[in-house]
């Protein structure tokens, strides 16, 4: 009888270490799930701060780029502008110094014809 009830002893020890561990196991488990959790929460959130910031810099480049197109199509249109007041000013003196030499010569042919 004295075997059974140290049997019966050993049996219960056993039965609450298992329960221990088991609930030890189960609450480490529950710990790396909230970890986990927590985790993923923390990637979601990063990763959204990260586009936001994107999104911000891509902005910024997209109007740095505008407002140079700006510039640079305001600069272009100022040089055509000066290109052609230049060449009608060139324009001018040629159809002049044409003008002089056309004279030039007909007073030469008039002087040769008379």
């Amino acid at each position: 009888m004295e075997a059974f009830y140290f049997t019966l002893g050993i049996l219960t020890v056993l039965i609450i270490m298992g329960a221990v561990g088991i609930v030890s196991i189960w609450n480490k488990v529950s710990n790396i799930e909230n970890t986990r959790e927590d985790l993923e929460d923390y990637i979601c959130d990063t990763a959204d701060d990260f586009n936001t910031e994107l999104d911000k810099v891509t902005n910024y480049i997209e109007n740095q780029l505008s407002g140079l197109e700006k510039d640079v199509n305001a600069e272009s249109e100022e040089l055509g502008n000066v290109i052609d007041s230049k060449l009608e000013q060139f324009d001018d003196k040629i159809e002049k110094r044409l003008s002089k030499i056309e004279g030039s010569i007909a007073k030469i042919i008039v002087a040769l014809n008379v």
